[in-house]
């Protein structure tokens, strides 16, 4: 699961110092299962403000709500919020744990969940 990759360097490390050795296969597994089963998602939007990016908050999900579409991501961002430049972010608690990118062509059908510009 491509998931589990993405997690690799936030848990293998941490592991290995606790268990003062390399972790097997196992002991990997065991622990991403651990920190899966608790993970929360935010999406971000990148949006071209002038010379920067700025990153938007669009959608948080829980991992209930990810297992329905994380075979399929960039499918399932571009058939609800159709093309752009997306972070999803992922946390154990508090605790950030990755973030991966998603860059769908097409139309955007996010540009009303975030804030209007400023008008001087």
């Amino acid at each position: 699961m491509w998931v589990k990759k993405a997690f690799r360097d936030y848990y293998k490390p941490k592991l290995g110092r606790e268990l003062k050795r390399d972790p097997s296969p196992e002991e990997c597994d065991r622990r991403f299962e651990e920190i899966y089963s608790r993970v929360k998602l935010t999406l971000l939007i990148g949006v071209n403000e002038g010379v920067s990016i700025f990153f938007y908050e669009i959608a948080k999900f829980t991992r209930e709500e990810f297992e329905g579409f994380r075979d399929h991501t960039e499918k399932y961002l571009f058939a609800r919020f159709g093309g752009g430049n997306f972070k999803l972010n992922f946390y154990e608690g508090p605790s950030f744990i990755v973030t991966v990118n998603f860059k769908p062509k097409g139309e955007p059908k996010w540009r009303h969940l975030i804030p209007k510009p400023e008008t001087a």
